[in-house]
């Protein structure tokens, strides 16, 4: 069964608020910065984007919460690199 509501994780990293949220409706992927948009992305490179961090346990498709954490992890560490 699909959800109707995003799912949501959010993290503090480097005193900003960032939050990861993924629509398995749209498979629409969103990051957010203190609630500006830094990234969007849909399908297929939504699900390529989280199973490129998180494996391939659902291929990307349905992310958990611990799934989310690890790219919003690794896309602040891309925003990092100069």
């Amino acid at each position: 069964m699909l959800r109707n509501d995003p799912r949501r994780v959010t993290a503090h990293i480097d005193g900003s608020l960032i939050c990861a949220e993924y629509s398995e409706q749209t498979g629409q992927l969103c990051l957010r910065q203190d609630g500006a948009l830094l990234r969007e992305w849909f399908p297929p490179h939504s699900w390529m984007a989280i199973a490129s961090v998180a494996g391939a346990q659902h291929w990307g498709t349905r992310p958990t919460d611990d799934e989310l954490h690890a790219l919003l992890r690794n896309e602040m560490a891309l925003l990092r690199t100069p």
